[in-house]
């Protein structure tokens, strides 16, 4: 499969640019500065553009059967995750792909719930005193994904550690009662987006990760 990766450069976008080349896939990481991407794996073309550009999205997903997206907000107020979920849909409504795996975060829209009751510390107060605005961004690019008629699959991880949990990330319906680790794998959320671009046992849902 043919696919385009956001956010490749990232502490998990280079995760998943690794495990979707090792599966057998053809990607491309879109990055905004070419110089700077890192990335050595076999199978990854880098092409420079910036993700909230719907010309230059437009342009990359050409040819492509999914798009991948590990993006986040690089400080508080930054939009960037609104701004690519708008270019995004409508480069794929434009080029004919129907395929969107995006990440979001634990916590963010109607899996709040959960993670108060998961933890009482980070859900009161580490959220919205320290993750308002990012998550606030996550929220605005769900709102719009949700609608979008695309077969999407949004993740939305738990407290994403560099170091391995339990190896595996694992999905949580929104609403379950139980959540499990309250931590989880870089390098396990990118396996399981790779595995879930094949599987599409969760088109349309927006499950938490975790390890």
């Amino acid at each position: 499969m043919k696919v385009l990766i956001l956010g490749g450069t990232g502490a998990t976008g280079r995760h998943l640019c690794e495990k979707a080349a090792a599966a057998g896939h053809a990607v491309t990481a879109l990055v905004r500065d070419s110089a700077a991407a890192k990335l050595s794996f076999p199978g990854v073309t880098i092409r420079q553009g910036q993700p909230t550009s719907e010309a230059e999205v437009t342009a990359a997903v050409a040819g492509n059967d999914a798009v991948l997206s590990a993006l986040g907000p690089r400080h508080g107020s930054d939009p960037v995750c609104v701004g690519a979920a708008q270019a995004v849909i409508a480069a794929m409504k434009k080029q004919g792909v129907k395929r969107l795996i995006w990440i979001s975060a634990g916590g963010v829209g109607d899996s709040a719930p959960q993670i108060i009751r998961a933890s009482f510390v980070f859900g009161r107060i580490v959220m919205p005193l320290f993750l308002r605005r990012p998550y606030a961004n996550h929220a605005r690019a769900e709102e719009l994904i949700r609608p979008s008629g695309l077969d999407f699959t949004v993740v939305r991880p738990v407290q994403l550690v560099d170091g391995p949990t339990n190896g595996k990330a694992v999905a949580v319906p929104i609403g379950a009662e139980t959540l499990g680790s309250f931590k989880v794998a870089r390098s396990a959320v990118a396996a399981f987006m790779v595995e879930e671009l094949a599987a599409r046992k969760l088109v349309g849902q927006m499950p938490l990760l975790h390890g």
